[in-house]
């Protein structure tokens, strides 16, 4: 059986991810801080392994809060001794703060960074050597494609997303060959969350999370290296798997939702990519004396 981690999974678009996962043949470590459900926090760790379980499939529960390193390493050394192995870990643990700089205390974005970034960063570290013994297996981090447009209004929150979005594409250069990638993965239009739900969006602006959940099941299957360092739309993904109806994913039957990223992104690439930056090359020519 294939196995997967996700962290951030006791309810929308993290626990669609996990029924997904375990529909198509994943054992699955259903892990996020919440572990009782309440009206503030609707949805567990618990409650989502009981929906996997009734369907056939294969789950146990994790309570990790993301911001605890000890928290994470418990839970990927649970994955190990439960599976065996770990073919996909995905990080869908996030803390939104859509504010302007002005309006975001330091206490804000600590918060954010140590959910989002450091949270990522811990998951990827704790997870990666095992994937490097095996010499196989994919991480995908829900975060998005660098381009200025994604700060406007939003700043302190972007700084903590795109980290996650260098550290895919840093970590990137340091896998090939090694038959492990890594991935991030963004949403083309609003998706249904927890969140919109809080905020009354009206159906018509969102997607249901079944075409996120969709993607990350393709970045999970891909047999080669192709998406390593990749930053991906779901939705622009699914049309390269050859998906063309995307009325399926709609909120409202009736009603596309409109497209809240660019339909094309920069290329961070220079003339220079394949040179060694200058510190790289100083260490290479240390680690000779």
């Amino acid at each position: 059986m294939k196995s997967a981690l996700i962290i951030g999974a006791s309810r929308g678009i993290g626990r669609q991810i996990a029924l997904t996962l375990s529909k198509n043949g994943y054992g699955v470590c259903v892990a996020a801080k919440t572990v009782e459900s309440s009206e503030r926090h609707p949805g567990s760790v618990h409650d989502v392994v009981s929906e996997i379980k009734s369907n056939g499939g294969e789950a146990f529960p994790m309570r990790c809060d993301a911001r605890v390193e000890d928290d994470v390493s418990n839970t990927v050394e649970s994955c190990m001794k439960t599976f065996g192995k770990l073919d996909v870990a995905i990080y869908n643990a996030g803390s939104i703060m859509w504010k302007d700089v002005l309006d975001t205390t330091v206490k804000d974005f600590d918060l954010m960074n140590s959910v989002n970034t450091r949270g990522a960063y811990c998951m990827v570290n704790k997870v990666l050597p095992h994937m490097l013994e095996r010499g196989q297996g994919r991480m995908l981090l829900v975060s998005p494609p660098v381009y200025n447009r994604f700060f406007k209004g939003k700043t302190p929150y972007s700084m903590t997303k795109v980290a996650m979005t260098v550290l895919v594409h840093g970590l990137a250069n340091e896998l090939e060959g090694t038959g492990v990638s890594i991935t991030s993965l963004w949403p083309a239009t609003v998706v249904e969350s927890h969140v919109t739900k809080v905020r009354n969006l009206p159906p018509c602006f969102m997607r249901k999370s079944d075409i996120f959940a969709d993607a990350c099941l393709g970045v999970a299957e891909e047999k080669t290296e192709k998406l390593n360092g990749k930053a991906l739309i779901d939705e622009d993904y699914l049309r390269t798997l050859g998906v063309t109806d995307f009325t399926q994913y709609r909120c409202d039957p009736k009603s596309e939702p409109g497209r809240m990223v660019p339909k094309a992104f920069p290329s961070l690439m220079v003339e220079e990519e394949k040179d060694d930056p200058p510190v790289r090359a100083r260490n290479k020519n240390l680690s000779k004396l």
